[in-house]
């Protein structure tokens, strides 16, 4: 079976470390094959760091989109939320999202339907932000869960909270107000997965196609360059 009917059938979900710093020939070689307002975009960054994070993340999904459809020139935009999405294209029904938090980037693509991703790296978090975050079945959860896990999971309901959004679904709500129990419980047709890219990095995946499964790979930074 070919990849593109691989994604046909599925969620395709594709996660890339970021890495130690980019050599100045890959970062060369990488911006080779961008269009010109992705370079310009990329390079306004002056921090190595979060240079790196725009330039993988840009030809990362540059090459998702090559290489699971037909679209070779894709131009890709961002709405008035920040959410990218391709213009030039009359044929392709499907969709994809792309998230980065701590040593990940993450990306994800469907031929069918609405998408949307979420990495979080898990860190210590001050509890008093949980009534402006989460809602009260959240934060009950959380509250009943042993003191060692609380972070876990409140990493891991944000992460479902940004996917929903992310979809696009829900674009007059923020991450903020979206109730993910009563969504899960209420909307027949919002369909949500937890993974972990590492023990660090919980990652939820978001779509509204029924009977869809998400598809893992792991990529490296030289199959990029």
């Amino acid at each position: 079976m070919s990849c593109s009917s691989r994604v046909k059938n599925g969620v395709h979900l594709f996660m890339l470390p970021l890495g130690p710093q980019l050599l100045q020939w890959e970062s060369e070689a990488l911006l080779l094959n961008l269009p010109d307002e992705d370079c310009i975009r990329t390079l306004r960054y002056k921090h190595w760091l979060d240079r790196q994070k725009a330039l993988l993340e840009t030809v990362h999904i540059r090459c998702m989109i090559r290489e699971f459809t037909d679209l070779q020139h894709a131009k890709i935009t961002r709405n008035c939320i920040g959410r990218p999405y391709i213009t030039n294209n009359n044929r392709w029904q499907g969709d994809f999202n792309l998230s980065h938090s701590g040593d990940w980037i993450v990306a994800v693509l469907t031929h069918q339907g609405r998408v949307g991703v979420d990495v979080e790296k898990i860190d210590r978090f001050n509890e008093d932000i949980m009534p402006y975050a989460l809602s009260e079945a959240d934060i009950y959860m959380i509250n009943h869960c042993s003191k060692v896990n609380r972070a876990k999971l409140f990493f891991e309901l944000w992460t479902m909270k940004e996917a929903i959004y992310k979809t696009g679904l829900f674009s007059n709500a923020t991450p903020t107000l979206l109730d993910t129990v009563v969504l899960k419980n209420k909307c027949n047709d919002i369909y949500t997965q937890l993974l972990y890219v590492d023990q660090k990095h919980p990652v939820t995946v978001c779509w509204d196609r029924e009977l869809l499964l998400v598809k893992q790979t792991t990529l490296n930074r030289s199959q990029l360059v």
